[in-house]
């Protein structure tokens, strides 16, 4: 008998284990939906995140893209800038020049003009120099006024 009792006890103990299992194994099917419902919730947030993550970087590229947009139009602005800089310096040598040859042709023209008669219409210089020299200027007020 001792051989029967052996064989019904672990009989017994499969017994136990297979219903221990089936009672286990239901209690986590009765808690699976509640799980899955989490799953399911935690994958849409995934999904989420993931398209949020995905237009982020679509934004991030544009405004990458405008950067580099606005950095070569400011290097074209900047070399405009120069140019223009150039320019105005080349423009401001040349009237330099035409001034300093204008100067030296009136220079030149004085030299060789003549000296010319003086009137009495010529300015105060003329007449502080006359004074000096002791020369008779004639004035407006030393001219008769016509007969009424």
């Amino acid at each position: 008998m001792n051989l029967v009792s052996r064989s019904f006890a672990s009989v017994k103990i499969v017994l136990i284990g297979i219903s221990l299992a089936t009672i286990v194994g239901l209690a986590g099917c009765s808690l699976m939906p509640g799980q899955e419902q989490k799953a399911d919730d935690a994958d849409a947030a995934a999904a989420r995140a993931q398209a949020s993550a995905e237009r982020a970087e679509a934004a991030s590229n544009r405004a990458l893209e405008s950067s580099a947009a606005a950095m070569k139009a400011a290097d074209h602005a900047a070399a405009a800038v120069k140019e223009a800089a150039k320019e105005m310096d080349r423009v401001s040598e040349h009237l330099e020049k035409m001034e300093k040859d204008q100067e030296a042709e009136d220079s030149d023209d004085d030299d060789t003009e003549a000296p010319t008669p003086r009137s009495h219409t010529a300015s105060s210089e003329h007449h502080a120099s006359s004074e000096t020299r002791s020369e008779i200027t004639v004035t407006p007020a030393a001219v008769p006024s016509p007969a009424p």
